[in-house]
């Protein structure tokens, strides 16, 4: 992993922006000798993290020092952007000289600069120690090696069967639970229990029994609600109410438990339900949350996933759990080819030189159907010869079981998807992720490269998620109908193994409840699924690079080069009177409670910002000086109060998604704004607004791809579809009664 923060660091120095502030500081001379000295040391890199893996403890030592000194690289470039851009004249171009004397005329930040001059000699006298102890530990210079650079070229992807997590022999498992979700004779509601190991497949047949037509047809309510392994009895409780009602209001969100059984009651009484939990680990569950499920002789039913058979006897149901066991031979080699040769499962032409191989692969996977998934989409990346799957059978440990081949999938992955992967450990076991968001994160990250001949850094982005599903490691909820991915998830023992590398390496740390004890001082991201913070918050590093919450924001006002700041959650916080006071650094802003906002339109710099999501806050008219920042790429405004567009003649030319606007009337006069780069656009049409006005300007936004337009009378609609229609090819128009701002 040291290898993939060493090219992350590389990277970023070689961007021009932060090539060009540094200059400004003066420290492009030094700068320039750590990045080479850096580029040095990453040659042998591969060879040390591979050695580090086996155990070699002194690989192990070599390769943590490199992975502090880049974090610390990475903490000193930071610092250096910030100086330039306060350094930075907004009205012209400054040379070296100019920005020196303008940093004169402010004495304060003198001593800033004479600091990070220090530092980053420092830094290359420790990288010159760590390149010349290389000798003693027998790194060898390994390169990088002839990867295929497919996550690299954004391609339409054609590969059949991905998103399905289909398990050989599973559709007569699925009828036989099917059979008992439709039982007749069985009036009373009952609970039926699949029960076995983690990677079995349990989830994926109660998603197909739960997806069936003929259950969707007789269920007159059905919720899905993931319990995971860190229960907690009120959670659960607001999940299924909400998956029913939709979201908590707020005021209500510090109600005991008592009342929100009643509102599961209420909500669940008089009609026929199938709810399913799943990945139940406690056997108190069940006798906790019971009585709010009612029993009206209706045939509801309750359908659980559970690893352990004590779990699922404590339901006291008058059914037998459903035991899934492992497969054997037969199936697992199936499924390993279908997965490995995902182009030829119609006719199973595949190679015959590769069946004894395939064998061997089988037997290390134990009939362990996500085993023989990942192992699959991972030989799928492979040319498919004997000479390349030989290679992938010497390169894993010959005693491996199930386990390490999920591992070891893992250490398959570029560089980049390495990331990509582990940013995943960020987000709750189980939870259902927005693809969007994820990708728009990781561009803020720097995970991926950057625009490049037409080809945006999102378009790659989505092509590394892609690369994941191919290779099974994340799964498919949901697609969107232009066929991109919407919503994901990854299967619990995978996202372990993200928690684990992520965490080893410092790469984040996670607080999924309040009684974890963990040290993230040095951790660069940090995620909190719970509400009880602040205490856990005062360890982090004021270098803290991300933080993502799902229940509010604490205080951050010591952390002054965050990139990534998200509330994915409902934040029933008061608004914190210290004011986060550097909103430079920011470039993925997602808020759900508007005093922070506000903070950050006071802020004096916001360069880099590039994502601004405020769906849930009904903020009214944006400032202006929002629509003038240059990088921004998505703007996502509320849903339920409209917001003036951007002002006329305004140039947003990397600005790709539009989302919760509405026309300008001055747009008549003064002009269109420029929107070249435009993708997606989510706007309201307020009654007697000159609908040929709405009509020349989607004319103007030549990349556009999806449109929704609400307030649209059904003349409009057509004129809107021809007009568009005849601008580009290939493009769907979304009326509003298709609306969908699920973005």
């Amino acid at each position: 992993m040291a290898e993939s923060i060493v090219k992350y660091v590389l990277d970023k120095l070689a961007d021009a922006t932060v090539r060009e502030l540094l200059n400004l500081c003066g420290v492009d001379k030094q700068v320039k000798l750590v990045s080479d000295e850096l580029n040095w040391i990453r040659a042998f890199l591969k060879d040390a993290d591979r050695k580090s893996n086996s155990g070699d403890e002194r690989q192990r030592h070599w390769v943590k020092e490199i992975r502090e000194v880049a974090y610390d690289i990475e903490d000193a470039i930071d610092k250096a952007c910030l100086l330039g851009i306060e350094m930075e004249n907004p009205k012209k171009k400054l040379s070296k000289m100019e920005a020196f004397t303008r940093m004169f005329k402010s004495p304060k930040k003198l001593p800033a600069l004479h600091e990070l001059g220090v530092e980053l000699n420092e830094i290359l006298e420790r990288i010159k120690k760590i390149s010349e102890s290389r000798e003693k530990y027998g790194t060898d210079n390994i390169g990088e090696g002839n990867r295929s650079q497919t996550e690299l070229r954004v391609r339409q992807l054609l590969v059949p069967d991905f998103d399905d997590p289909d398990v050989i022999g599973f559709e007569q498992h699925r009828n036989n639970i099917v059979t008992q979700l439709l039982d007749e004779s069985a009036k009373r509601r009952c609970v039926i229990s699949i029960v076995g190991p983690g990677g079995l497949g349990k989830t994926t047949l109660a998603r197909k029994a739960y997806n069936s037509c003929d259950v969707k047809r007789k269920f007159h309510l059905r919720i899905w609600v993931a319990i995971s392994q860190k229960f907690n009895l009120v959670n659960t409780l607001i999940k299924l109410v909400e998956a029913i009602q939709g979201p908590v209001n707020p005021i209500n969100q510090g109600q005991q438990e008592e009342y929100f059984h009643r509102e599961l009651y209420k909500s669940l009484l008089e009609k026929k339900y199938l709810v399913v939990l799943d990945d139940v680990w406690t056997t108190n569950l069940w006798i906790q949350i019971k009585e709010a499920f009612p029993d009206t002789k209706n045939g509801s039913r309750v359908l659980m996933t559970a690893r352990s058979l004590d779990v699922a006897k404590s339901v006291d149901s008058p059914l037998e759990p459903y035991k899934l066991s492992y497969l054997t031979e037969g199936p697992s080699l199936d499924l390993l080819l279908k997965k490995a040769f995902p182009y030829q499962v119609p006719d199973k032409n595949y190679p015959n030189n590769l069946f004894d191989l395939a064998k061997e692969f089988v037997k290390k996977c134990g009939g362990l159907p996500l085993a023989l998934v990942v192992l699959g989409g991972l030989l799928s990346k492979q040319q498919p010869n004997e000479h390349s799957w030989r290679k992938v059978m010497q390169k894993m440990n010959w005693r491996a079981d199930a386990s390490e081949v999920l591992a070891w999938s893992y250490d398959d992955l570029s560089l980049a998807l390495k990331s990509c992967f582990m940013y995943f450990a960020l987000f709750p076991e189980d939870y259902e992720i927005n693809a969007r968001a994820l990708i728009r994160m990781w561009v803020a990250e720097g995970f991926v490269p950057h625009d490049e001949n037409g080809v945006k850094s999102e378009d790659i982005a989505e092509n590394f998620l892609e690369d994941l599903v191919q290779r099974c490691m994340v799964q498919v909820s949901q697609r969107s109908r232009n066929g991109s991915i919407k919503h994901c998830h990854m299967h619990d023992l995978l996202h372990d193994i993200a928690i684990r590398k992520a965490e080893a390496d410092n790469f984040l740390t996670v607080f999924s409840n309040p009684d974890d004890q963990k040290n993230c001082s040095g951790a660069r991201r940090v995620a909190l699924h719970h509400r009880n913070c602040e205490e856990l918050m005062k360890d982090a590093s004021p270098n803290l690079r991300s933080l993502v919450c799902f229940n509010g924001i604490p205080n951050i006002s010591r952390h002054r080069q965050l990139k990534v700041l998200s509330d994915m959650g409902i934040s029933w916080q008061a608004p914190k009177e210290d004011e986060f006071e550097n909103w430079a650094t920011v470039r993925y802003l997602q808020l759900t409670k508007e005093y922070y906002f506000n903070d950050f339109v006071r802020s004096k710099s916001k360069s880099f910002l590039q994502t601004l999501d405020l769906r849930p806050i009904e903020h009214g008219d944006l400032p202006d000086c929002i629509w003038h920042i240059k990088t921004l790429r998505h703007v996502l405004l509320s849903k339920w109060k409209y917001s003036s567009g951007p002002p006329p003649l305004v140039d947003m030319r990397n600005l790709q998604t539009l989302g919760g606007v509405k026309p300008r009337l001055s747009w008549i006069d003064q002009g269109l704004p420029n929107l070249p780069w435009l993708r997606e656009l989510y706007m309201e049409v307020v009654n007697g607004f000159p609908w040929q006005l709405v009509v020349t300007f989607i004319s103007t936004l030549k990349h556009l791809d999806t449109l929704t337009i609400e307030g649209t009378k059904r003349e409009q609609e057509k004129e809107i579809s021809n007009t568009w229609k005849h601008i580009c090819f290939n493009q769907e128009y979304y009326g509003p009664e298709w609306a969908d701002y699920a973005i």
